[in-house]
């Protein structure tokens, strides 16, 4: 039988050397470092992809909202195109922003693409998510109805306005658009009492309703 290398210590008894206890312990210092350098890229990796998507979330001027705002300034000078723009990059960020499809309806009314304005304030309004983005989805068709003028267009924007003030009470772009249909009807005397509502209201549009009113009381108002 073959015997085992080793050597008689002071006690009689025999050390035998083991090849694998040689090596183990430099391999196991070489599997530490390297997990150790793995973990710490993993951490790394990790914060840094935690960190880019906290300046992302908190970018102010890159929200649907910001977006939105930028967008109806932009509609209310005229600039159809970057107005488009705006809402548009709302709707990349969040694509069911009710507001974001509001503002795409309303430019489009402005560009007489009338299917498009309605199909985009159909989405405004079914992917409201308060009252407030209903009420203010009704508006908008009110403003549509008005603006297209076909067959039985008041009577359309009055069903959207009592469709609004179930939504939201006391609306005062409700009843404004309400003012400015009646006006387009020729129905001055309604039309004033809108205006005036809206003044009674106090809570927005108070100063075009009083322009409204100053030229309703105009010889050819």
């Amino acid at each position: 039988m073959a015997e085992k290398e080793g050597y008689l210590n002071s006690s009689g008894s025999s050390d035998t050397m083991n090849l694998g206890d040689v090596f183990m312990e430099p391999m196991e210092k070489r599997l530490f470092f390297r997990l150790t350098a793995l973990a710490f890229l993993i951490t790394f990796l990790t914060l840094a992809c935690s960190s880019t998507r906290e300046v992302h979330q908190e970018t102010p001027l890159d929200t649907p909202e910001h977006h939105v705002f930028s967008g109806l300034i932009l509609l209310d000078k005229g600039y159809l195109t970057d107005a488009k723009r705006e809402f548009n990059l709302a709707l990349k960020l969040n694509p069911r922003f009710s507001r974001a499809y509001l503002g795409l309806g309303l430019t489009y009314g402005r560009e007489r693409k009338y299917q498009l304005a309605l199909d985009s304030m159909c989405s405004a309004r079914d992917e409201a998510k308060t009252d407030e983005d209903k009420a203010s989805a009704f508006v908008g068709f009110m403003r549509l109805y008005t603006k297209m003028g076909t067959k039985g267009w008041l009577n359309k924007v009055k069903e959207r306005f009592y469709d609004a003030l179930h939504y939201k009470k006391d609306l005062p772009e409700a009843y404004y658009y309400m003012g400015v249909a009646y006006r387009k009807a020729n129905r001055l005397y309604m039309a004033k009492k809108a205006f005036e509502k809206v003044i009674e209201i106090n809570k927005g549009f108070v100063a075009e309703s009083r322009e409204e009113l100053k030229s309703l009381e105009k010889p050819n108002g």
